[in-house]
């Protein structure tokens, strides 16, 4: 670009669990093109990737993050238990005879990278979480403040993820609320970009799902017709939505199928930066 300032990027990454992997090679295409996002809102997953993103982390570095969490169970047992000397109990809490929750609060802290700041407000790129108020039934933005308690609220998967307690309230996976937050990285932007990684129930054919599949399954309905929804009232410049529908959500340990089925996202967001970018040099 011949000496003219950036345009402002909005970007919005949205939840998905194990699909949310597929946010880190466009977050590459960034980096290739030379260009930042001005803000960058996140849920669930989206959060998570998004917050290491803000806190100045390339996107190749945080593929090889992946890649030492998730590339063998071995390793992944030896970062949760090992490099942070953490137990599994400090991950489970065993809620009551029936009901088995991970500890989230901990299970961020163990992911995120040791130089990813614990506040918002040391972050390199202005950051925004997504929650859902469990009590108050709504949605929230949380952008100031200690980021593991945030993160940890929005990827509270009900049934899975331990709610988390904020300002004395139980909150829950912002995906109940706002799947695809492009509405809260709007205000001044030149434009938004979009990463909706919700997918849809995966193909089971004969086979019998377990219970908890189809909880996960239909809670991913509800994301997409929700995010479906938001963006027919008021789309972003830029939707992308990487082939990853027949992953489930823990497949996380499908690391690089994951990624690699982001190639034509990747192209997609390629050309319409080039045609955003032209247009602010012109």
């Amino acid at each position: 670009m011949s000496g003219t300032p950036q345009p402002k990027i909005g970007l919005a990454l949205g939840g998905g669990a194990a699909r949310g992997i597929a946010h880190i090679p466009l977050l590459e295409v960034f980096d290739e093109m030379g260009v930042k996002p001005a803000v960058i809102a996140g849920t669930s997953i989206g959060s998570l990737v998004g917050v290491v993103y803000a806190a100045g982390i390339s996107g190749a570095e945080i593929r090889q993050h992946t890649e030492r969490l998730f590339g063998h169970r071995l390793d992944l047992a030896r970062h949760l238990f090992g490099i942070r000397k953490a137990r599994i109990t400090d991950l489970l809490s065993l809620a009551s005879f029936s009901s088995l929750h991970i500890q989230t609060e901990k299970l961020v802290d163990m992911l995120l990278p040791d130089d990813v700041p614990r506040r918002f407000e040391d972050l390199e790129i202005p950051f925004k979480v997504v929650v859902t108020d469990y009590e108050q039934m709504t949605e929230r933005v949380i952008d100031t403040g200690p980021l593991v308690p945030a993160i940890a609220a929005s990827i509270a998967i009900p049934g899975i993820f331990q709610p988390t307690r904020l300002d004395g309230r139980l909150h829950v996976d912002g995906g109940v609320t706002n799947p695809v937050p492009f509405d809260h990285v709007r205000e001044g932007m030149d434009f938004v970009v979009a990463v909706d990684v919700t997918g849809r129930p995966r193909a089971v054919g004969a086979k019998t799902p377990s219970n908890m599949e189809v909880a996960v399954g239909s809670m991913h309905i509800m994301f997409h017709r929700l995010a479906e929804m938001r963006r027919a009232l008021n789309p972003p410049d830029i939707y992308l939505r990487p082939a990853v529908e027949q992953f489930a959500s823990g497949d996380f340990l499908r690391w690089r199928e994951i990624m690699a089925a982001t190639t034509e996202a990747q192209e997609n967001l390629r050309r319409a930066l080039r045609v955003r970018l032209a247009e602010a040099d012109a």
